[in-house]
């Protein structure tokens, strides 16, 4: 039961397209009988008369030729030239047309040769014609009794073995007579339709209309040579003369053993046409496009949800439907044949007539039911949109709508690609997408020859408000750009481009470089003038807390009772105070040469193994005083490096000298070396035996001390005058702190 719902609406269809074919084939008689009333005489027709008015000009040059015992051609017979182009001097005009170089000529010469090849390329056209009504001549002579007479001598030729040709005698006559300046009347017309024969043969004889052999020559392609031969040469027509055309009634009716007046040329598949053959197939056809539409189908079936054959895309049912009606003139064809029994005949050598007429019905009906079939298999194709209404089934079947959002999203991302070009990088591949794509473009547009200027207008229409478009978004995306920079300017550091740059999106990490560096250097400033305020402050307390003691001691010393003790006590005192005064002054001059990069190095190699470990011999005694434990874990050979050896022992004085004073004693302080290929780095870590509240940044910084109460010695300068003497040789120094842990890490580059 399912597989007859699921195929029941097939074979409905099958069974309509079978009657419908079966009704159709059943009336070929009618057409037939109707189309006899439409067919055409082909001796009649104004083709045929043209043809016969055609040959008057072979007959009359076969005349002239019996005449004057020659054999002129028809080009020489109906032509001549200007006498401009008869005394042209051939041999030159060879040089000419070869492109002889060593032969120079003129401009009126170029023009002259230029004119007469186009003459003869359009003398040799009508000659090609001439050659063609040659060939057809023997249908002339097997279908026509002719007659050309010379009216001045009475010499004629004829095909008929008659010495006169009487119209009493023929089923079809006409006769064209020609005066001495070959103007042509029509003497004589005989057959179906007199009256219309004269009236083509008068239309086409007038003066004013082209030669036929005009005709002939424009359907051959030289028609862009006629001007030149209308305006260069002087066409004889034929003088003095009478032809005649005649047929029989026997010829008449074997017509067909003639080439000519095949049965093609009876025009029956017109007549069929007229007699409403065409338009009864495309009738049935529509019909059956219309009950796969709306004709129930067996069992409710939905055959677009169940066989992929029937969910056809638009764009092809329509081309199916186009072809359906396009194929009438088949069908009319294969009508015509089947009804005037050609086809039954043309197989009637390989079988009995009456299999053959069999076998013609057959196929006939085979290709008639497939036809209809078709055309119901359409109709339940477009029956979906009966379910999903007409905007439904165009969004699920036309397959242009399906791929427009792909079409679209292409277009979308060239274009935004076009509108994001990278300023800063190589834009050639961009430019040669632009170019390919225009070049498709015209393409397009040059391959539609006439309808191409059109388009050209359409396309440079759109090509205008594309770029207008275009342009006004880099105007709009270039104002944005230089607000912000403006504010920028104006010293808002916080202004944000949220918009889209487009081809200046390079430019927005520059413009948030350029905000950082902005404020970088603002923050620079304000510490330089915080440390500035701290420079006065600190050094006027360094500076003033010994110099103070140093006055207050020299005081005591004036005093004549102090005791020798006492003396000496104070001189040691102030001794200590004037060297540590003496120390605070050389670290500010040394600080102050660092920093402004006035300081002398002198270059030269140095074992930095041995250099640390001699820093830390000198420092020995005052890290044993910090009852500090020193754990030195240096490599045992030497690492060369290119330094100042004063300068670089003076950082690691400094260091060692820093970690006397701040490391938590009784600890240990470890020293670390790493060597690789192009760099050595050199590592102290120490507990500090106060917490430290400043960053590590801070404390490079001039004045700055790990405790901030200043109690310590020291000038604040020491890591400060490490780090400068670091860089001054290209060198790094950072320090790092985890908790009480303090590293400081000097990183040397090696010598190329």
């Amino acid at each position: 039961m399912k597989n007859k719902v699921k195929w029941g609406w097939l074979i409905e269809g099958i069974v309509i397209a079978a009657v419908f074919s079966i009704i159709f084939m059943s009336l070929y008689d009618m057409f037939l009988t109707r189309a006899s009333s439409y067919t055409e005489n082909p001796i009649e027709t104004e083709s045929n008369i043209s043809w016969l008015y055609s040959n008057n000009q072979l007959l009359y040059r076969d005349l002239y030729n019996l005449e004057h015992q020659t054999q002129v051609d028809y080009v020489d017979l109906y032509y001549s030239l200007d006498e401009a182009f008869r005394n042209i001097d051939l041999k030159a005009y060879h040089s000419y047309i070869y492109n002889d170089y060593e032969v120079e000529f003129d401009a009126d010469e170029a023009d002259l040769y230029e004119t007469y090849r186009e003459i003869e390329q359009g003398l040799e056209g009508i000659q090609s014609y001439f050659s063609s009504l040659e060939n057809q001549f023997s249908d002339l002579n097997n279908a026509y009794d002719y007659y050309i007479l010379d009216t001045e001598t009475g010499k004629f030729i004829t095909n008929s073995g008659k010495q006169k040709m009487s119209n009493e005698d023929y089923y079809f006559y006409l006769k064209f007579r020609y005066d001495e300046n070959g103007n042509v009347t029509i003497e004589s017309v005989q057959g179906e339709d007199s009256d219309m024969i004269r009236k083509y043969a008068s239309e086409i004889s007038r003066p004013g209309n082209r030669l036929p052999s005009d005709r002939g020559v424009t359907q051959s392609g030289n028609s862009q040579y006629l001007e030149y031969i209308d305006e260069y040469t002087e066409r004889q027509p034929p003088v003095n003369c009478e032809i005649t055309y005649a047929m029989t009634g026997e010829t008449r009716s074997n017509l067909q053993t003639i080439n000519r007046y095949g049965s093609s040329y009876y025009s029956t598949y017109r007549a069929f046409s007229q007699a409403g053959c065409g338009s009864i197939y495309i009738f049935f056809a529509s019909f059956l496009f219309l009950l796969g539409i709306f004709l129930p189908l067996y069992g409710k079936a939905k055959p677009w949800e169940e066989h992929w054959f029937c969910r056809l895309p638009l764009e092809l049912s329509a081309t199916l439907v186009m072809f359906l009606f396009g194929i009438g003139s088949t069908v009319v064809s294969m009508a015509v044949e089947n009804a005037t029994d050609q086809a039954a005949q043309n197989m009637s050598g390989l079988l009995p007539m009456w299999l053959a007429r069999l076998a013609v019905n057959l196929a006939n009906f085979l290709f008639l039911m497939l036809l209809y079939s078709l055309a119901w298999l359409v109709g339940i194709c477009v029956r979906e949109a009966r379910e999903r209404g007409i905007w439904g089934y165009v969004k699920k079947r036309w397959f242009f709508y399906q791929i427009f959002p792909f079409l679209k999203r292409k277009i979308s991302a060239f274009y935004h690609e076009l509108t994001h070009i990278d300023l800063t990088s190589n834009a050639k591949k961009m430019i040669i997408k632009i170019v390919l794509v225009n070049g498709i473009v015209l393409f397009i547009i040059s391959s539609m020859w006439v309808a191409g200027f059109a388009m050209t207008v359409v396309y440079s229409i759109l090509l205008y408000f594309i770029l207008k478009k275009y342009v006004s978004g880099l105007q709009k995306k270039y104002e944005i750009l230089l607000t912000a920079t403006n504010e920028i300017a104006q010293g808002n550091l916080n202004v944000m481009i949220h918009e889209d740059l487009g081809v200046f999106e390079p430019f927005r990490p520059e413009i948030v470089r350029i905000q950082k560096g902005f404020k970088k250097a603002v923050e620079e400033e304000v510490k330089s003038q915080h440390m500035k305020a701290e420079l006065i402050t600190n050094v006027s307390h360094d500076l003033k807390t010994p110099l103070t003691a140093i006055i207050t001691y020299i005081g005591l010393l004036k005093d004549e009772n102090i005791s020798e003790e006492q003396k000496k006590e104070y001189l040691d005192t102030l001794e200590r105070k004037s060297l540590r005064l003496k120390v605070l002054i050389e670290d500010l001059f040394e600080i102050s040469k660092a920093t402004s990069k006035t300081v002398k190095l002198d270059i030269m190699d140095v074992d930095i193994i041995n250099l640390v470990k001699q820093a830390k011999l000198e420092m020995s005694e005052k890290l044993e005083a910090a009852k500090l434990e020193v754990r030195m874990l240096l490599p045992e050979e030497k690492v060369i490096l290119p330094l100042d050896s004063q300068k670089t022992f003076r950082i690691y004085e400094n260091l060692f000298g820093n970690i006397a004073k701040y490391a938590l004693p009784g600890t240990r302080v470890y020293v670390n070396a790493t060597v690789t290929e192009e760099t050595v780095s050199i590592t102290l870590k120490n507990i500090s035996a106060q917490e430290i509240q400043v960053s590590p940044e801070e404390l490079t910084d001039r004045f700055v001390r790990g405790d901030a109460s200043r109690n310590t010695e020291g000038s604040g300068l020491g890591l400060a005058i490490a780090k400068s003497f670091t860089e001054l040789q290209n060198g790094k120094l950072t320090v790092e702190m985890d908790g009480d842990l303090f590293k400081v890490t000097t990183t040397w580059h090696r010598r190329a």
